[in-house]
């Protein structure tokens, strides 16, 4: 068997003689290419830097809010108390009932809504709220006393200057009187007679004696004439007077030409005894 057949490498069999025709040329291995090519990445941030920005800029802001509400709910920025000033028949846990301001923040407190919730009870004429200081708030109330009484059919109801019918309370002894001639309705506490004619009463008792040199001795109301007052006589034989005023509109330019009037039927010895001033210049009297 020829040497070059034979299996290299047992015994006894040897390699053969290597042939110098063939070299063994060492190639460099080429990189995988395909689907066995692989490259190492470089790491990505699993967060930009403008997301970091955004959720940092978010953590701030919820946490300005969170302080915010907490700031605004807390025991130090709301009302705390409540004091009232002024009361006396009205009870004050009523008034602070009505103000609804407990507990709210003091920022932005409705004052104003409170005034009127209060003033909207029926014997409240008037409410101040103001804010003392971080959780104070003060209530002052002026309650509607009774300034007389308005007669109907024989009863007398007492009333406030405003005209408002009062429940629970006298009208003071000596205190001014309206009748009312032929009414039409009844009345009941919480109603509101015709404030102009009271008001115009109040300044009648305040400043006839003045302006005319008479006392006032009754008022009389009808709802067609408004209010007529009657003057007592300056003299023993003399006679009251009968001035029907209406209402309480052109008051001055009224008592001006009542004035004038009685000056005129003095001098030339009239007697007065009705005289209608609802009408401007065109005086009625006889």
């Amino acid at each position: 068997m020829p040497d070059s057949q034979k299996t290299p490498g047992k015994w006894p069999y040897r390699a053969g003689t290597p042939s110098r025709n063939k070299r063994v040329v060492k190639v460099t291995e080429e990189p995988p290419r395909g689907v066995l090519r692989h490259e190492e990445t470089a790491v990505q941030p699993w967060i930009t830097p403008l997301q970091a920005r955004i959720v940092l800029f978010a953590a701030v802001i919820s946490m300005a809010l969170a302080a915010l509400w907490w700031a605004y709910h807390s025991p130090y920025l709301t009302v705390q108390n409540v004091s009232v000033v002024g009361a006396t028949s009205v009870p004050a846990d009523d008034v602070q009932r009505a103000a609804n301001l407990d507990g709210h923040s003091t920022f932005g407190l409705d004052l104003a809504g409170a005034e009127a919730r209060i003033e909207a009870m029926p014997k409240v004429r008037a409410a101040t709220v103001e804010k003392l200081g971080w959780d104070t708030v003060r209530v002052t109330i002026e309650e509607r006393v009774p300034w007389g009484s308005w007669q109907i059919n024989g009863v007398n109801v007492p009333i406030d200057i405003d005209g408002h019918v009062l429940d629970g309370v006298a009208a003071p002894e000596g205190s001014p009187v309206i009748q009312e001639i032929d009414p039409k309705h009844a009345i009941a506490a919480g109603d509101r007679l015709d404030p102009g004619a009271i008001v115009l009463a109040d300044r009648l008792l305040r400043e006839s004696d003045t302006a005319f040199g008479r006392q006032v001795q009754a008022f009389l109301y009808r709802q067609s004439a408004g209010l007529t007052v009657i003057l007592a006589a300056q003299d023993v034989n003399g006679k009251p007077l009968w001035v029907t005023f209406g209402d309480s509109r052109d008051y001055d330019y009224k008592v001006a030409a009542l004035f004038v009037l009685m000056q005129q039927a003095k001098e030339q010895d009239l007697a007065l005894n009705i005289v209608d001033l609802r009408f401007g210049d065109r005086l009625s009297f006889n």
